[in-house]
């Protein structure tokens, strides 16, 4: 490659020079001369003047008295054969002596000015000529805690805040920010040093008020993990959650909340559970809804409780099953069944009928009202029947269908 070539003749070009001495004034660098007449052949040749230095006497310049000499002219010259290139040796750059420090700037209807390569443009304290604005420097590169190919941490430095510029190996053509610092005009976003066991992440607001907080205290006793959104939260877990709190938990929304689970929910309370509804409680279930309490279980409802059963209800009482009506029950049916394998009593202020295994037993005052059909060979009448009513006697054997099996009997 070219620029191997030069560098290399850069390097090499003073190990081919060669020292003379003339009086000819007409030598100067890049003047190709012919030597001839050298006692050694080799040096009659084409020669490149390098370098030459003219040394010139002029006595009678002095107003001296005449010692003699007239004017003379004499010079040392390098050279080089006129078959070489020959280059200067390289020089290099100035070196930066040290880090500085800038501020970011950039255009005045923006607070953040930044390229794709995440860069950002600066303004040297020194430079006291140009305007600190989106033209003042090229873009500088940001040094970042950790980054790869789209992955990594980033934080971009903002238009005002004050930057630390350090050069790679020195060059000053290759500017890279290290990092930031605060002054007296951005502050830090704690109170120190107050304040000073805690380390926080604050960002702020793009052209707005507010801001986005993670903040850690370190403090002996009052350690905590503080994280403030300004508007919005969203989390993303490709697989398993897991939480674990040693003591409480609170949980406050202001507005809805929402929950979905795609497949099964376990919820285990070792103690109570307490749910308190200000307004409406719905729940839709698609299949069964099955509730098993090992021990009691208690409702009160304040104004009125309706179920609707689609198909058939069933309910299994192993001990006693008692109902308390305040008002009146109204039940309407085709069939209505009451099924005891012992007793059915039916009991009011008037009296009571028994259905046991002696039969029906009606005790109280009896007023029949319509026309009574009598199946022949009944024994008796109806003023029998009401008699046997009063005295609480048995009357199964006046029922048609004693009088029937009687009379096949």
């Amino acid at each position: 490659a070219p620029m191997v070539r030069y560098r290399i003749e850069q390097l090499t070009s003073d190990s081919k020079t060669g020292i003379a001495s003339s009086n000819c004034i007409k030598l100067m660098p890049g003047r190709i001369f012919q030597l001839t007449e050298h006692p050694v052949e080799t040096m009659n040749d084409r020669w490149q003047v390098v370098t030459v230095t003219h040394h010139g006497m002029m006595p009678e310049s002095l107003e001296e008295e005449d010692s003699g000499e007239g004017t003379t002219l004499t010079n040392e010259l390098t050279f080089i054969s006129a078959r070489d290139e020959w280059r200067a040796p390289y020089h290099y750059k100035p070196l930066a002596d040290g880090d500085e420090v800038a501020e970011v700037v950039g255009p005045s209807s923006e607070e953040i000015y930044v390229n794709e390569d995440g860069a950002v443009k600066v303004h040297f304290h020194w430079n006291r000529y140009d305007k600190a604005d989106e033209k003042v420097s090229c873009w500088v590169r940001v040094a970042q805690g950790w980054n790869g190919s789209g992955y990594g941490f980033l934080a971009t430095p903002r238009i005002g805040q004050e930057v630390i510029i350090s050069y790679l190996n020195g060059d000053i053509d290759r500017p890279i920010i290290t990092g930031c610092t605060y002054n007296a005009l951005n502050r830090p976003p704690l109170n120190l040093p107050a304040e000073k066991t805690r380390t926080t992440f604050k960002t702020q607001t793009h052209k707005g008020k507010g801001f986005n907080e993670l903040r850690f205290e370190d403090d002996a006793g009052r350690e905590e993990i503080y994280i403030h959104a300004q508007r919005d939260q969203l989390i993303e877990i490709k697989h398993d959650k897991t939480q674990k709190i040693e003591h409480d938990e609170s949980h406050t929304v202001m507005n809805n909340r929402s929950h979905y689970v795609g497949k099964d929910e376990s919820l285990h309370i070792v103690k109570d559970r307490y749910i308190q509804i200000d307004a409406n409680q719905f729940e839709t279930v698609e299949k069964d809804l099955i509730t098993k309490i090992n021990n009691n279980w208690e409702e009160k409802i304040h104004a009125t409780h309706s179920q609707n059963v689609g198909k058939d209800k069933e309910c299994t009482v192993n001990g006693k099953y008692t109902t308390e009506v305040v008002e009146g029950i109204h039940s309407h049916t085709k069939v209505h069944t009451l099924q005891a394998s012992e007793r059915v009593m039916f009991k009011s202020k008037g009296g009571t009928i028994t259905i046991d295994g002696s039969g029906i037993t009606l005790t109280g005052k009896v007023s029949i009202k319509g026309e009574l059909d009598v199946m022949p060979g009944i024994p008796g009448s109806v003023s029998s029947l009401s008699g046997a009513a009063t005295d609480g006697q048995p009357t199964a054997e006046d029922c048609r269908e004693k009088a029937r099996q009687e009379q096949e009997g």
